[in-house]
């Protein structure tokens, strides 16, 4: 269950931006508790948005073991602190599985 604060927060597109070429920690529910599956930020980018909003995705990619579910779970920058981001698998390479997470605000 992830802490209804973390849904009060907003990852606007200047944070997204900070996190290109980092990495960011995404919490996951296992047998045994809560996994941390490291990510690697590769893009952030933005899309066409009707007047009064901005859109923009960011992708990741994880390690080959598994894909992750799609779903909202908690993400850790380590500057920045957590959020709550819906994240879906895009595909799988061979050094592991591509995320990306979809962001449309009102401005």
């Amino acid at each position: 269950m992830l802490d209804p604060a973390l849904f009060s927060r907003q990852l606007t597109w200047a944070d997204a931006l900070r996190f290109v070429d980092q990495q960011v920690v995404v919490y996951v529910p296992a047998a045994s508790g809560v996994a941390e599956i490291p990510l690697m930020v590769h893009s952030v980018t933005e899309s066409p948005a009707a007047p009064g909003t901005h859109q923009f995705a960011i992708s990741f990619q994880g390690p080959p073991n598994g894909p992750m579910a799609q779903g909202t779970y908690r993400l850790r920058h380590p500057e920045l602190g957590d959020f709550a981001v819906f994240m879906t698998p895009m595909a799988q390479k061979a050094d592991g599985f591509l995320y990306e997470a979809c962001f449309s605000h009102v401005v």
